[in-house]
C-alpha cells in the first residue's frame, strides 16, 4: 500500500529539483490571482535575487496573469482552465502561462509575438513610448502594451507553443524569463 503513493513524493523531488516556486491549474478568479500574487511576492523576496531584478519579474508575472484573465477563453466556465508556473532556474526567473484559446485567434497571435520577438531592445522601447503616447488601438480596441512591456523587460525571446485540442481550440503555452545575476 505505501508504494502507490510513490508518484507524490517523486513529483514533490522533482518540484525542489526544478526550483518550482508557485504552480496552479484551474480556474482564474480574482481571488485566486491576488492570492496567487501574494505568495509569489512572499517567494520572490526570500530570493537571492537582486531588487531591481525582483521588481522587474513581479511586473512581468503580473502582466502574463493580467494577459490570461483579459485574452483567455472563457466562453464555457467549464472549459476555461489556465496554467501559471513560476520557477527559477540557476540564474533566471521563469514565468509559463497557458490557456485555451480559439484556433481562429492562433495566426494572430504568432504574428504578434513574432512580430514582437523580431525587435532589439530600443525598438521595444520605442514601441513602448508610441503606444502609450499616441494611445494606438488595434481592432479589437487594445494597445498590445502588454506584451511589449513584457518583451522589453525579458531576457530573451519570448516562447510559445500551440497544443491542438480540437478543430475549434488549442492550449496556448507562453514563456518568458529575466535573467538575474
Amino acid at each position: 500500500m505505501e508504494n502507490s503513493l510513490n508518484y507524490v513524493s517523486d513529483f514533490h523531488e522533482h518540484l525542489d529539483h526544478a526550483k518550482i516556486m508557485l504552480i496552479y491549474d484551474g480556474i482564474l478568479s480574482k481571488a485566486i490571482v491576488e492570492a496567487f500574487l501574494t505568495r509569489l511576492k512572499i517567494d520572490i523576496e526570500k530570493t537571492d535575487v537582486p531588487k531591481k531584478e525582483k521588481k522587474r519579474f513581479f511586473s512581468i508575472v503580473v502582466e502574463c496573469i493580467q494577459n490570461l484573465s483579459k485574452h483567455g477563453n472563457v466562453n464555457d466556465i467549464n472549459d476555461s482552465h489556465f496554467l501559471v508556473l513560476v520557477e527559477k532556474e540557476q540564474n533566471t526567473l521563469k514565468i509559463s502561462t497557458g490557456n485555451v484559446v480559439d484556433n481562429s485567434n492562433e495566426r494572430a497571435i504568432i504574428d504578434l509575438i513574432e512580430y514582437v520577438n523580431k525587435k532589439d531592445n530600443e525598438e521595444l522601447q520605442e514601441l513602448y513610448k508610441q503606444g502609450i503616447t499616441n494611445n494606438t488601438l488595434n481592432e479589437n480596441g487594445q494597445a498590445n502594451l502588454g506584451l511589449i512591456d513584457i518583451a522589453r523587460k525579458s531576457s530573451q525571446k519570448l516562447k510559445y507553443q500551440f497544443n491542438k485540442i480540437d478543430n475549434e481550440r488549442s492550449f496556448f503555452l507562453f514563456q518568458t524569463q529575466v535573467r538575474v545575476l
